[in-house]
């Protein structure tokens, strides 16, 4: 046993070193600082080399280390290792988004270069070095990426342009803040901010040129892609048949239940008249920010005060959602702080309105910050929902486990979060009880959509069309949430279907328990285990409670 921990633990650090040697913008993002001077190698040859390494390490790691062997915490380390490798096998060899998705590339240059402006994790003068390194390496990173190319959607194309074509405004941003610090580096740091431009400008003339979408450049993956995906990365047993019966049941729950809860509000109206009346409770769009602050401070104090959790240290800011996120992101959104970064700042991003469009249009996206529905979005993002989870992972007891990135379960939580909080009386507007439900209607239908958006039974289009209809989303923002439900398969249903599985353990752990059962501590060790598929945080706590 201790010679195949002793492999178990090698392989581990192994892969998190060479994984993120792969992709050094995602190690900025953990706080793994020895590339921040680089951008990944996203060639065709650097995908492939990738893809000839999670090969070997699979077989090795298939060969040298039985689970049956190891004590059980590492027996889950084991199964999380597996899951992970064997997703991003399937990513490159079956799925292949590197060819499908020009968003990506984009993305990755933006963000690498933005962390290292945002995150305080060392004095500027040195991050500065790095940042002017990555701005210089985007012409060749984009450049390079362009070969890949060759099965990209119609829509992604659309995506990627938006995403792009707000980078200038960013690097000029970036650029400012380098010259209020560094006014004597100037040559430098504009001649690193023009290289930057031109590589995002002939990124641009690709994709509106010469970007060949194919015969075969369709915007779902596939039934069989997403099976295997349900297995692989998620550790579920459910296929795309029952994975849309399940949302389709939510749906029709979900619609019951608003009924009964807008008719105890007034039985002479229902639940879409309540919503649209909430929509006109907009707060100031100046003042959007500071609502957000007083309202995250209050949901803080309740989770204190309550004992939902024990909250770690990690301060919390939230600020407006940078431009290049905001073609994805309607609303608001949540970076976490790096898990190896001793500064633990979260980024809480609200997306402010955009005030080039059209005045309806402005009000419809006001409407999504309304002030009955704000608490849910706190209560998601930040108290007790992503920050307060993301601040027990980083604290894992392994760093695969601190890396661990189950979008089951870190969406899961945070819509648990969302029905818990109502239980336990922090929503004191009887509207935001309608709304809390309207969100999750919201979340079930992202299940129907994930199935049949990625299976080809549902375009781009009536897809748009079933978020307006049945969750009364504001157009504007329902258009912005189906297209990263195109870029990101699986990831829509995570949400329900998460929270369905975290209550699933909870009342497993209840039934343990007995009489000892109380939220905080069952909190406590759930989130201590890290962002971990929850079929592995059951297994995780079961063996806990069962043994307690």
């Amino acid at each position: 046993m201790i010679e195949t921990t002793r492999k178990l633990s090698a392989l581990s650090e192994e892969f998190v070193e060479v994984a993120f040697r792969h992709e050094p913008a995602a190690a900025t993002q953990a706080g793994i600082h020895d590339y921040d001077h680089e951008l990944p190698d996203h060639s065709r040859e650097g995908f492939q080399r990738q893809l000839v390494w999670l090969r070997d390490f699979d077989g090795r790691l298939t060969a040298g280390v039985r689970a049956e062997d190891l004590p059980p915490a590492q027996q889950v380390d084991h199964a999380l290792l597996r899951s992970r490798v064997g997703s991003m096998r399937h990513s490159l060899e079956q799925l292949q988004e590197h060819r499908r998705n020009p968003v990506r590339y984009s993305e990755t240059a933006l963000q690498g270069v933005f962390l290292l402006l945002a995150r305080p994790f060392a004095p500027l003068e040195e991050r500065k070095e790095s940042i002017l390194a990555r701005l210089m390496a985007i012409p060749e990173y984009l450049d390079s990426a362009r070969s890949n190319l060759d099965r990209v959607p119609g829509e992604f194309v659309e995506i990627a342009s938006e995403v792009n074509l707000a980078a200038p405004a960013f690097v000029d941003e970036v650029m400012r803040a380098l010259l209020r610090s560094f006014p004597g580096e100037a040559e430098r740091i504009e001649h690193a901010g023009a290289r930057a431009r031109l590589g995002f400008l002939r990124y641009q003339e690709f994709l509106d040129r010469t970007v060949a979408t194919g015969p075969d450049a369709e915007l779902g993956i596939g039934e069989l892609a997403m099976n295997e995906r349900l297995a692989r990365e998620h550790l579920l047993a459910l296929d795309c048949a029952a994975l849309e019966s399940l949302g389709r049941e939510h749906v029709q729950r979900t619609v019951r239940l608003l009924e009964e809860a807008a008719r105890r509000i007034d039985p002479s109206r229902t639940w879409r008249e309540v919503v649209d009346d909430a929509r006109r409770r907009r707060p100031e769009a100046s003042k959007l920010r500071e609502t957000y602050v007083a309202e995250t401070e209050r949901a803080r104090r309740f989770a204190e005060e309550k004992r939902i959790a024990p909250i770690p240290a990690g301060p919390l800011e939230i600020i407006d959602t940078p431009a290049f996120y905001r073609p994805l992101t309607p609303y608001a959104a949540y970076l976490p702080p790096g898990p190896f970064d001793e500064d633990q700042t979260g980024n809480f991003y609200v997306t402010p309105i955009d005030l080039s469009r059209p005045r309806a249009e402005q009000l419809e996206q006001l409407g999504g910050h309304n002030l009955p529905g704000l608490p849910l979005a706190v209560v998601h993002e930040a108290y007790p929902g992503h920050h307060l989870q993301a601040l027990h992972a980083n604290r894992a007891c392994s760093r695969l486990r601190q890396l661990a990135q189950s979008p089951l379960f870190a969406e899961g939580w945070a819509l648990y979060c969302e029905d818990m909080m109502h239980e336990e009386g922090f929503f004191k507007d009887p509207v935001t009880r309608v709304l809390q439900l309207r969100n999750l209607l919201w979340r079930a239908c992202r299940v129907v959509i994930d199935v049949r958006l990625h299976t080809g039974r549902m375009a781009f289009g009536p897809a748009v069309d079933y978020l307006v209809e049945q969750a009364m989303l504001e157009r504007v923002n329902a258009e912005k949430e189906v297209r990263w439900y195109a870029l990101r398969p699986t990831h829509p249903m995570s949400y329900l279907v998460g929270k369905l599985e975290i209550l699933a353990i909870r009342e497993e752990a209840r039934r343990l328990m007995g009489a000892r059962f109380n939220l905080h501590d069952f909190h406590t060790a759930l989130l201590a285990g890290g962002t971990l598929p929850p079929a592995l945080a059951r297994d995780d706590l079961s063996r806990r409670f069962g043994a307690s």
